[in-house]
């Protein structure tokens, strides 16, 4: 049964609508505006048919690609108590239109088009159009146009916000990043202007790191568009100074913006300018910075064009992984880029703070997930896992039973405060394993403690911590890749005391103390601090710079044979 206000004479109705565009002396209440604007809304809707959860069934499921999205067009029509969305007045809505070049430019968002043009649309309109008032067949039409229309956003809207590959549903993906939860149901409603509007309203992303390397693939095709750029061969190394035939192919493609006369072998040498340009290359691509030709820089040089888009492409792919809000209590979150090396804290969006850091190697890779760093334990003790003592500590206990003394360890009954010490002579070493050893073996604070002197806990699964280390050497290496696993910190104090700004008492010269006990402290953080452990190997910096890095873990191999 229609409402009783649909019933209205035509002239009460005239009225009405007339008051809805006739300025007002008076000042409206916001929740009357309100009320004429819904009641207009349902007047538009006054004549559209309605559809029927066995119709949408029965039309959904002749279509593969709009199959899967079963559940969600159903409920989305439910909420909606089964009326068409895309139409007033027997006319389709500009948001329609959007739909449809959202799903035609799809290419620049690192998406297929064909993919989501399961049906032809705006043939679909046309032929809706053509047909007389009068004619039965018309209302079929716009049935099947308004479902077509919303399983087409729910086909493509799918893609865009939550990726194309599920990574939690393929194992080799190793993704356990929190899902991304948006409602895709509701987000329609933005996008037809029936509740407040959002980023979805316009079809945009979420996430400024996306925008920045669609950006960046819209330059790297047109570099495609223009064939490219030239393989850069010459001597095994060139160094400043040195005058080579290569330095020109430099000029060409690190200086485009110099003009270079081929005649003139004063643009042979390598000066300055090529220099500068070469470091600024192994900058962005994560080589040993030394402004020298050599190997590396010439097979980063070296690497097509369609593979960098291909990266790019990958990287616009994790970023829909990641959550709407990275940071859903505040404003702020800790993210480890594992290809990078780097630990970033952002802060409203902004970098405040940046530092080297030292991951997993590939047989102990570091894991890609996140948390929340809750507590910081200064001085800490090493808890070394039994795989370790396995691995590592047993082949040296078999040599020096006197061992673990050298390195300022302990055989304990268990880690924690209740822990005694037992003698090593208690344990067989030559049938020890990580599963029948019954004991802990862990390392005192200390100077050569090798979590260093404080570690950033979020406790998991996985074991995997945050924390400062004595080998400080590493940082200056260009691929840092020697952990088991953990991520050591290049300046871990700097990041305990941004953790504990908030928190009354702990300044820096408090932190640096704590580092430099002889006792464990463990200190809670006033909030729970997200924590990414993300794996991008290119993106765009804070200077706009497009970085790349080697896929350190083969997840770039692993990722392309889904998505392509």
């Amino acid at each position: 049964m229609k409402p009783y206000y649909i019933q209205v004479p035509i002239l009460n109705l005239c009225f009405y609508i007339t008051l809805l565009f006739t300025p007002f002396l008076v000042p409206v209440n916001p929740a009357e505006a309100k009320s004429l604007y819904t009641f207009a809304q349902v007047v538009g809707k006054e004549n559209q048919p309605e559809l029927s959860e066995d119709y949408i069934s029965q039309y959904l499921n002749q279509e593969t690609e709009f199959r899967h999205h079963l559940d969600l067009v159903q409920q989305f029509y439910k909420d909606r108590s089964f009326e068409l969305a895309w139409f007033r007045n027997g006319k389709m809505i500009p948001q329609a239109d959007k739909l449809i070049e959202a799903i035609g430019n799809a290419n620049k968002e690192g998406l297929t088009p064909k993919d989501y043009k399961v049906k032809d649309l705006r043939g679909l309109y046309r032929r809706y159009e053509s047909l007389p008032a009068s004619d039965e067949i018309k209302q079929k039409k716009q049935q099947e146009l308004d479902l077509a229309l919303t399983a087409s956003y729910f086909n493509y809207a799918s893609d865009f916000y939550k990726g194309a590959v599920d990574p939690h549903s393929a194992a080799a993906i190793e993704w356990e990043v929190k899902r991304n939860k948006i409602k895709l149901n509701k987000a329609l409603e933005t996008i037809l202007e029936e509740k407040e509007h959002t980023p979805y309203y316009e079809f945009e992303a979420v996430h400024e790191g996306y925008k920045k390397l669609r950006e960046a693939l819209v330059e790297y095709r047109r570099i495609q568009e223009a064939g490219g750029w030239s393989k850069i061969e010459g001597p095994k190394v060139v160094k400043p100074g040195d005058t080579a035939e290569v330095v020109l192919a430099l000029r060409k493609r690190l200086l485009p913006q110099q003009q270079v006369i081929e005649q003139d072998t004063a643009f042979l040498v390598y000066d300055k300018k090529v220099e500068n340009a070469v470091t600024d290359f192994q900058n962005r691509h994560g080589l040993l910075v030394d402004g020298v030709l050599g190997p590396q820089t010439y097979e980063a040089l070296n690497v097509p064009v369609e593979d960098r888009i291909e990266q790019l492409v990958l990287n616009m792919e994790r970023w829909r992984w990641l959550p709407k809000d990275l940071s859903p209590n505040g404003s702020e979150y800790v993210m480890v880029n594992i290809p990078a090396f780097r630990v970033y804290v952002m802060e409203n969006g902004k970098e405040v703070l940046q530092m080297k850091s030292v991951v997993g190697e590939t047989m102990h890779s570091t894991p890609i997930f996140s948390h929340q760093i809750q507590y910081l334990m200064f001085a800490p003790y090493w808890n070394v896992p039994n795989s370790i003592v396995e691995e590592d500590i047993k082949p040296k206990l078999q040599k020096n039973i006197n061992w673990l003394e050298t390195q300022n360890m302990e055989m304990v009954t268990t880690f924690g405060p209740n822990a005694k010490r037992v003698p090593v002579s208690r344990v067989n070493w030559n049938t020890m394993t990580r599963n029948n050893f019954k004991y802990r073996i862990r390392q005192r604070p200390g100077p050569q403690n090798s979590l260093g002197k404080v570690k950033f806990m979020f406790p998991n699964e996985y074991s995997v911590y945050l924390h400062d280390t004595p080998a400080d050497h590493l940082f200056s290496e260009a691929d840092r890749d020697f952990s088991h696993g953990c991520v050591r910190l290049e300046r871990p104090a700097d990041l305990a005391t941004y953790l504990l700004k908030d928190k009354p008492g702990w300044d820096r010269n408090r932190v640096i103390q704590a580092m430099n006990a002889r006792e464990q402290q463990r200190v809670d953080l006033p909030d729970n601090m997200p924590v990414y452990l993300v794996y991008f190997t290119a993106w765009v910096d804070e200077e706009g710079n497009v970085q790349f890095r080697d896929d350190l873990y083969g997840h770039d191999k692993d990722l392309a044979r889904k998505l392509f």
